[in-house]
């Protein structure tokens, strides 16, 4: 009989209640309580109930325990009036934070902070000070003092501990990764069942979990599960293991080994750390070897994964080595992959897929899919305490759908709300609700949408979105009000969900504000989440050659391209072709699909989405006539349109939503976008954090002007004009005078040169 220690975490708030949290513990169980004692009897119970249930849970991952205080200097940040700009306070706040360290099983250094729940591994004790203070300000950035207030204890910690016997084991005395026979399986995969992380039930999906079930159990096959991503493959391959291990009688061996039966592994898992060849052949063979002694299961993320790694081509990859013990039934697996993975495999090797049944995982209409949610949210609350305000549900589901149509139900919308719930449950107890506010909240965390375009309730008038673009863009009506009314069809929800959110090409001569309107739009679309930079630029200059579509799809190394894998990553972003007509003529056709559909799909069916991105193409296409230069005394706008459809292929030109004019600037706007960057010039960090005023006058301004017209190049001159006449003088005077605090800087041009005047 196993006895399991955990140690405890305890923090008294300023209420007077306590809350603690099991350390080392892959659910990272909490109690709250008026006293310690009830806090620990609460947690005792929870693990006494775990102990009879699910004791394949048990086993605390951090032993020798130590708590340990790290002083830890955070600088808040505050949103300016617009909501979208964060301004870091002049002032630093230290925060002791509580954290644990031990060791892992295997005897490594590990170190956790389990008020912001986070985990590292560290080589030597006068490293893990350090790493606390970078992982802490990394997690915190972008806090204000009222967030910060929320994340730790206020009142100190303490450590306590628990200890839970396990009376259906008594082989986990010796751990598993320490056991000589299980070794080879730890270097290739995890266990599944003993993973880090939320086994939720597969909801609703009760046919497959048993059609799965049945195949592995009663028939021994090999099964492959196709469906969209997030449909819920992975979870229902997670809830068959469970029901397996739960039906293992007597008559299947060691009883012991009933949650040890299934692994998840990768392609990339197999190969790593093999540097020779042959080497991880031998690996494979080892691996089959033991893990048919157990009666395994080998459970693969991505079957298309295994034909990628391994070698040059797919005849020689993992999944070609694989082969011949799947037929001759040596390995038992089963394997996920999206319809059009299956398509990419069956083309690459159709043999691989002639070893599996397969099973379609069809998506959730949207009764199906609210129900599913219904009952994550019920699983939450019950087990975290949790209150959900009335219509959590319907709210998440209507974001989901509206803004991220493409998404299959229920695993990114059920990923989110466990998300809220683990918000939730780091508050007191009295105030662990989940309201409207607080799903709007991280919704906008997670896209970048701003509250005006989620919530219906708040108008947004044409007049609005175009007063906000203009007062970045100067002496571009039409162009402003193009973009603009892409933005009222997001908020009204007018876009066609199969395609892009909008497909502009953006014309006119060069220097006049084509890529600082999409960067404007970037910012009022998505610029309101923690990742401020969601504006993607391709130079299509780079393009040009024979072998630009494929250049343009894949990395050196075969896998996606960066821009593609930055799309996958954060789907919710400004996609900026610069400069489109010097790109090669293969590319259009490759765009062609993007544009469309929202899709581009590559030659091993990798689909990467891009209906949640605003597309926009700069062309200078019409602009090498006299009246198309940057600059002119009326606003005469070139036969633009005209260019491009005489340049691009009618079926390309159709796949536009708008092409979009911009006019030649005059003397007057260039005025107008001096004034503007001089006032962003004054509001640089190293002005505003010395309380430094900077104000100029109007021979300067004059001169910015005249040394930044330039009838070839637009406006692009004055950017240099402003580094040379007043940033670099602003730069050496602030070198020169760091003690100036709290005053105003004058600069004025005079005989020939920038002078500074401090009052």
């Amino acid at each position: 009989m196993a006895t399991h220690v955990y140690p405890v975490l305890l923090w008294r708030d300023a209420s007077g209640g306590v809350t603690g949290l099991l350390v080392g513990d892959y659910r990272s169980a909490t109690a709250y309580a008026g006293s310690s004692q009830e806090v620990l009897r609460q947690l005792s119970d929870a693990l006494d109930w775990r102990a009879e249930h699910e004791s394949w849970s048990l086993g605390a991952e951090l032993f020798d325990p130590q708590l340990r205080e790290v002083k830890v200097d955070v600088r808040a940040q505050y949103k300016d009036e617009t909501g979208h700009r964060l301004i870091p306070s002049p002032d630093t706040s230290t925060l002791r934070v509580p954290c644990v360290t031990g060791k892992a099983e295997n005897g490594t250094l590990v170190c956790e902070v389990p008020g912001l729940e986070l985990r590292f591994h560290f080589h030597n004790e006068a490293q893990y000070k350090e790493l606390v203070r970078h992982y802490v300000k990394d997690h915190l950035t972008g806090q204000t003092p009222a967030d910060l207030t929320l994340q730790l204890p206020p009142m100190g910690a303490w450590l306590d501990k628990l200890s839970v016997r396990d009376v259906h084991s008594s082989t986990r005395q010796t751990p598993m990764r320490e056991r000589e026979d299980m070794k080879v399986l730890f270097t290739m995969a995890d266990p599944l069942l003993h993973e880090r992380g939320h086994h939720s039930a597969a909801y609703g999906r009760e046919g497959p979990v048993t059609a799965l079930l049945n195949k592995l159990q009663h028939e021994r096959a090999n099964v492959l599960l196709v469906g969209e991503p997030g449909c819920g493959k992975s979870t229902i391959i997670t809830d068959a293991a469970r029901r397996m291990a739960r039906l293992s009688t007597d008559e299947d061996g060691d009883k012991s080994m009933r949650t040890w039966r299934c692994w998840r592994g990768s392609g990339a898992r197999v190969i790593a750390g093999m540097k020779y060849l042959g080497q991880w052949e031998e690996r494979c063979e080892e691996f089959i070897k033991r893990l048919s002694e157990i009666e395994g299961v080998l459970c693969v993320e991505n079957l298309l994964e295994l034909l990628r790694v391994g070698g040059a081509e797919a005849n020689d990859s993992v999944g070609a080595f694989l082969l011949p013990y799947l037929q001759r039934r040596e390995l038992h697996m089963t394997a996920e992959a999206t319809p059009a993975e299956l398509d990419a495999c069956r083309r690459l090797m159709p043999g691989l897929l002639d070893v599996f049944q397969i099973i379609h995982v069809p998506p959730f209409d949207e009764r199906e899919a609210c129900s599913v949610l219904e009952r994550v949210v019920h699983a939450c609350s019950t087990s975290g305490r949790i209150e959900f305000a009335p219509g959590s549900v319907a709210l998440v589901h209507r974001l989901f759908r509206r803004f991220q149509p493409y998404a299959a139900f229920p695993g990114p919308a059920s990923a989110f709300i466990r998300k809220l719930a683990e918000q939730a449950g780091r508050r007191p107890v009295a105030s662990r609700q989940v309201s409207a506010d607080d799903i709007m909240a991280l919704f906008i965390q997670q896209t970048g949408l701003p509250e005006l375009l989620l919530r219906d309730e708040m108008p947004l008038p044409l007049s609005q979105v175009q007063a906000t673009l203009a007062r970045q863009i100067i002496g571009q009506v039409g162009a402003v009000d193009a973009a603009a009314r892409v933005i009222t069809s997001i908020k009204a929800g007018m876009t066609d969900p199969a395609r892009p959110q909008g497909v502009l090409l953006f014309c006119g001569p060069t220097g006049v504000g084509k890529t600082a309107l999409a960067c404007a739009m970037a910012e009022f679309c998505f610029g309101a989440g923690a990742e401020k930079e969601r504006l993607v630029r391709l130079d299509m200059s780079e393009y040009g050659d024979w072998n630009a579509a494929n250049r343009l799809l894949h990395a050196p190394d075969g896998d996606a391209a960066a821009w593609i894998q930055k799309v996958r990553r954060q789907p919710f972003c400004v996609l900026l072709f610069d400069e489109v007509e010097k790109a090669a003529a293969d590319v259009y056709d490759v765009l062609l699909g993007l544009l469309d559909e929202g899709r581009i799909t590559d030659r091993f069916g990798r689909v990467t989405d891009f209906r949640s991105a605003i597309i926009i193409m700069t062309s200078n296409l019409g602009a090498s006539t006299k009246d198309a230069m940057g600059f002119g005394t009326e606003n005469v706008a070139p036969g633009f349109e005209t260019a491009v459809k005489k340049f691009f292929r009618p079926e390309f030109f159709n796949r536009l939503d708008a092409v979009v004019t911009f006019d030649p600037l005059t003397k007057e706007h260039v005025r107008e976008i001096a004034l503007k960057e001089l006032h962003e010039l004054s509001e640089r960090e190293g002005l505003a954090a010395a309380g430094v005023k900077l104000v100029w006058d109007a021979a300067l301004l004059e001169k910015l002007v005249v040394d930044g017209y330039d009838h070839r190049f637009g406006a692009r001159p004055l950017q240099r004009a402003l580094e040379r006449l007043v940033v670099t003088p602003l730069a050496k005077w602030r070198l020169a005078h760091p003690r100036h605090q709290t005053g105003t800087l004058t600069a004025i041009w005079a005989e020939g040169a920038t002078q500074l005047l401090w009052s």
